[in-house]
């Protein structure tokens, strides 16, 4: 089984959580990392990040694009081209490799980022997969409302929402609203850390998915 790591807006810290969520599935299954889209490679690669974060098995881009943008754009400025259905093709191809292998898949950008210039969107690729999701939002001022739409888009489709996981500093009234007006659970929070290194990323990893949720829908 495989789900998504999707977030309200781009640079929330997708690619940390989805470490961090690696490093806590490891001890208990065969978890692997996924970016299937990814831009701004000459700024560094997240893969790259993830496994050095997190120490588990990652798979290589489907499409790598060197500017930091839109995939839609990124694609057009190389003129690429993403196709989602070399997208879900590769999805099962991954499967069918290593059936007991389960996939972390992180998304780019915000769900409704378009993946190229017909308007076909990251979440029209999550509902073809009809995979759960974990989002992840910032703890801090504007989030209730951004996380607040992107549960609504994806219940609009019909996708099931594992839970949320906050990144950044407590914040007690903005868990509580996105728990409550949401009516979604809160499966852990990610604290700033300083320096960002393996080791603290495990401690903290600790925290989160206590009642395992993530480790289910993985197996």
């Amino acid at each position: 089984m495989s789900f998504f790591v999707v977030g309200t807006d781009t640079e929330i810290g997708k690619t940390v959580v989805s470490a961090m969520i690696c490093a806590k599935l490891a001890d208990h299954g065969r978890p692997a990392y996924w970016k299937p889209v990814a831009s701004g490679s000459s700024e560094g690669r997240d893969v790259e990040d993830v496994a050095r974060l997190s120490g588990v098995e990652v798979i290589d881009e489907t499409y790598l694009f060197r500017d930091p943008l839109s995939p839609h754009l990124a694609a057009r400025s190389e003129e690429r081209w993403v196709d989602p259905a070399s997208l879900t093709q590769r999805y099962r191809e991954l499967l069918e490799e290593a059936p007991d292998r389960g996939l972390v898949i992180e998304g780019i950008g915000g769900v409704h980022v378009p993946l190229n210039d017909d308007g076909y969107l990251w979440s029209d690729w999550m509902q073809e997969l009809d995979l759960p999701s974990v989002v992840v939002a910032r703890s801090t001022l504007g989030t209730i409302n951004h996380t607040l739409m992107t549960l609504e888009c994806l219940r609009s489709r019909g996708l099931k929402i594992l839970g949320v996981v906050l990144n950044g500093p407590t914040n007690p009234e903005n868990r509580s609203a996105i728990r409550d007006f949401g009516k979604v659970p809160i499966l852990g929070q990610l604290l700033p850390l300083d320096p960002l290194e393996g080791e603290g990323l495990k401690i903290s990893s600790k925290t989160v998915d206590l009642e395992g949720k993530l480790l289910a829908a993985l197996r």
